[in-house]
């Protein structure tokens, strides 16, 4: 499946970047480097308006077998002004993808409730953040809190009605992560169930990858 996605690109605009801004859940694994192709979408409208591809981007193209006409890395793709129609595809070869493993980040549906009322209490909230830090003894703790604002190179992710950020250091650790919200005697938790954690300590506190 594919989505199609219509915005304007300003002269010297990077789309990656305006599509970020424009809520569009695209993968950047390798932060916009030119080491991957994630980030790979279809031109269908205004290819001529954009910078051409280098022998580089070309390059990488074909590494991930993306050979339909329009195939572009975002990342490398410069406005010249106007309008595009882009198609973002949702059935990437599995190797253009981090360890294999699925990007969306998901919600149960008591972890969107929960999500939904924390936010409900924060006017000026967007979204919900989800982040790690380094921490514990396994290596890494699970940061999760309200966003007033999509940064430039947040992936976006949405599901069941709630918009979820991801930065760019984070994105390795917890894509395919699903959240969800357990009770627990009297108090209630957040769980991660997540594909790339291979560790975790005792407390359940942090995890390792």
């Amino acid at each position: 499946m594919a989505t199609l996605t219509v915005l304007p690109l300003a002269a010297g605009e990077i789309l990656l970047e305006r599509l970020l801004q424009h809520g569009v859940a695209l993968a950047h694994d390798c932060g916009g480097t030119l080491a991957c192709a994630s980030c790979r979408i279809i031109v269908r409208e205004g290819l001529e308006s954009l910078s051409l591809a280098s022998e580089d981007e070309l390059d990488m193209l074909d590494k991930a077998s993306c050979s339909e006409p329009g195939s572009r890395l975002a990342c490398q793709a410069i406005g010249g002004g106007g309008d595009l129609v882009i198609e973002i595809p949702r059935d990437l070869p599995p190797d253009v993808g981090l360890q294999g493993t699925s990007r969306e980040i998901s919600l149960s549906a008591a972890a969107a409730r929960h999500f939904a009322a924390q936010l409900a209490q924060r006017p000026g909230a967007v979204a919900v953040r989800l982040a790690v830090r380094p921490a514990g003894c396994s290596g890494y703790r699970y940061c999760v809190d309200h966003a007033e604002a999509i940064g430039a190179e947040d992936t976006v992710f949405e599901s069941r009605g709630i918009r979820i950020l991801v930065d760019p250091a984070s994105l390795a650790h917890v894509q395919g992560t699903t959240m969800d919200v357990v009770q627990e005697g009297l108090s209630r938790r957040l769980r991660f169930d997540n594909p790339n954690a291979t560790r975790a300590c005792g407390c359940g506190e942090s995890f390792g990858t």
